[in-house]
């Protein structure tokens, strides 16, 4: 019954329901036929085939406007995204902070220390990584994720 009500809710981005694009035609609920609906009562044989093949022929239509409104959906989803995301970017030679999460150097805990450093941005890649060193010049391996780095004021 959970996968007969998820296949015939209409989802949000697509505005259809998965089984009328996969059938091209709406489905008759269990509780209809069991009740003897309107609908089951008034059923034309020859009318009912009649109406199944012209759903078939304007399904693939259907398919693709549905495909045009879920890619306004994401771009509408995205948009709203990338409203809210503050872009961190660091230069080379800045002093920054690493999350001790991330690179798991020291034990955590509920008091333990969040952040570790400083450290000095020596590459920046446009990506948002970063290749770190430390206030002695020696090297940290691997990039860090801008995520991962805030910025060190002295």
């Amino acid at each position: 019954m959970v996968l007969w009500s998820y296949r015939t809710t209409p989802r949000k981005s697509k505005k259809e329901t998965p089984f009328s694009l996969t059938y091209g035609t709406e489905p008759m609920l269990p509780m209809e036929v069991a009740v003897n609906t309107l609908r089951v009562a008034n059923k034309d044989e020859e009318s009912n085939v009649k109406d199944l093949r012209i759903n078939l022929d304007i399904l693939e239509e259907k398919r693709e406007e549905s495909g045009v409104c879920q890619a306004a959906y994401k771009h509408a989803t995205e948009r709203y995204y990338n409203q809210r995301v503050k872009e961190k970017a660091f230069k080379v030679g800045e002093y920054v902070l690493r999350k001790n999460e991330a690179s798991r150097a020291q034990p955590q805990g509920k008091l333990g220390p969040t952040w570790e450093g400083p450290y000095r941005v020596t590459e920046a890649n446009r990506s948002g990584a970063y290749l770190l060193e430390t206030m002695e010049g020696r090297p940290i391996p691997r990039t860090w994720n801008a995520w991962n780095l805030k910025k060190y004021f002295f």
